[in-house]
């Protein structure tokens, strides 16, 4: 058995520091493998594997295409770590973001508070949070990659059918800077790239979890 780490693509491309510093992390372990593109490494994983994502797009990928391995969030094997480094800061209040492309993904949500409790911050809520989340920045006014839809048919073609409305880059500023407002703390953490480019779109001072668990690497 065999654990497999898909870093993302776009988060590599947007976090390259901390991307490295987390795969620096997980290469210490026994049995694990740094992989690439997830749409290019399915066939790597088999019965007992458990694959790790940051990403909501590679979790859906995974799930779809190979069934057969434990997809599981990073967030959810570093809190079972003893000797992962958690930062301190300080009891801060932080804004957690949801996406909807987790709705269906609980273990993961609560998953992403306990890290925040790990660190010492006290996680925020806003009305829409956890099953009752639509956010997904950017990605839900947009079309759907075409690799997505190929690669993981059943769940991306729904989300085109049931969730996606396409809107131009103007539009989708206003949304993003009228959807921050509610926002009561100064930061707000996400677990999704593209919720991060909408926090941020929307001139709000977003983070990507990821980013703040590293910091002690």
């Amino acid at each position: 058995m065999t654990v497999f780490y898909l870093p993302s693509c776009n988060f590599k491309a947007a976090h390259p520091d901390v991307s490295l510093k987390i795969q620096a992390y997980l290469r210490n372990k026994p049995d694990t493998e740094i992989c690439g593109c997830c749409r290019v490494s399915q066939g790597k994983f088999h019965e007992g594997d458990t694959v790790l994502v940051n990403c909501v797009s590679c979790a859906i990928i995974t799930d779809e295409v190979s069934p057969q391995a434990n997809e599981m969030s990073l967030y959810e094997y570093l809190l079972q770590d003893p000797l992962f480094p958690w930062p301190d800061h300080h009891g801060e209040q932080i804004t957690v973001q949801d996406c909807y492309r987790a709705t269906h993904k609980p273990q993961v949500q609560r998953a992403v508070r306990e890290c925040l409790r790990r660190m010492n911050m006290v996680p925020v809520e806003i009305e829409e949070n956890y099953e009752k989340s639509r956010f997904d920045g950017p990605f839900r006014y947009s079309k759907i990659p075409a690799g997505n839809l190929k690669i993981a048919p059943v769940y991306f073609n729904k989300l085109n059918d049931e969730f996606i409305e396409i809107l131009p880059p103007e539009e989708q500023e206003k949304i993003m800077k009228e959807w921050v407002s509610q926002y009561q703390t100064d930061r707000v953490v996400v677990y999704c790239n593209s919720c991060l480019k909408g926090v941020k779109l929307g001139g709000a001072d977003g983070l990507h979890l990821l980013d703040l668990m590293s910091e002690n690497l």
